[in-house]
């Protein structure tokens, strides 16, 4: 018969390199589990939260027009260069206007009263009217406004594209305004200023142009990926096109100036 063996103990060294290597293979598992989840919420902030919203912010653009009176859809030859239309009073949250992008393959967006989160999360452009209270379009003054880059509808993701001389068109219930880009910043989240009545110049300013700002978070470097810095488009008013008269030349120019 085989003499049996009985198994020896482990050593202390033996026992500390075991619940070493069982600790390291526990702390990957958790990195690994962390990489996962923090997976699963860039891909829900960036890609779901986009695709949850598209929808809205269509609909919203068809029900607004609803609301409007009829209007040639043929290009318009009325190009006006005095004071637009004003729009009057807004309720804060209601929408009062579109945006169209060329640039963006005539990407529409909804403008909303308001900066509030819940508006930019439905991939509107938010009006400024909180912490500063900026101009409506076309006022003499710095109309601005604020949409997410990278979630929520991505409505600001190609604001780096923009080129000087690129139009975007503003339509509200009485015109269509045509601005220019004309220059743009990369600064911190506290510089205000480049949405003041004249952007980069203390508040009580006087302002003598029609102007528009775009803003939207980006990193230090002007990437989409990040919320340390802010990108700024500044645009001009060029002319204004009655509603009634037609649509303007710019919007059948997608994809540029």
């Amino acid at each position: 018969m085989a003499a049996t063996t009985s198994k020896q103990p482990r050593t202390a060294k033996q026992w500390f390199r075991w619940g070493f290597f069982n600790l390291i293979g526990a702390i990957g598992e958790i990195f690994i589990l962390a990489a996962y989840v923090v997976g699963m919420f860039l891909v829900w902030q960036v890609y779901w939260t986009t695709f949850e919203v598209e929808g809205v912010r269509q609909e919203q653009v068809s029900t607004w027009h609803e609301q409007l009176p009829e209007a040639p859809q043929t290009v318009s030859n009325d190009l006006r260069y005095d004071a637009p239309p004003p729009i009057g009073p807004v309720n804060h949250g209601d929408v009062f206007a579109t945006m169209y992008v060329p640039r963006w393959n005539m990407l529409a967006i909804p403008i909303a009263q308001g900066e509030d989160q819940y508006i930019l999360d439905q991939a509107f452009a938010g009006h400024y009217v909180n912490s500063i209270k900026t101009a409506m379009p076309g006022e003499l003054g710095n109309f601005s406004v604020a949409a997410h880059r990278r979630s929520y509808g991505n409505s600001f993701r190609e604001i780096d594209t923009l080129q000087p001389g690129d139009p975007i068109v503003v339509e509200t219930k009485d015109a269509y305004l045509i601005f220019h880009v004309y220059q743009h910043q990369l600064v911190l989240p506290e510089q205000v200023e480049v949405i003041h009545p004249v952007p980069g110049q203390p508040m009580g300013t006087e302002p003598t142009e029609r102007l528009m700002t775009l803003t939207t978070c980006a990193t230090a470097t002007g990437g989409q990926f990040g919320n340390s810095h802010r990108y700024i488009q500044h645009l001009k008013l060029d002319h204004w096109v009655p509603r009634s008269s037609g649509i303007p030349v710019e919007l059948t120019q997608s994809g540029g100036n």
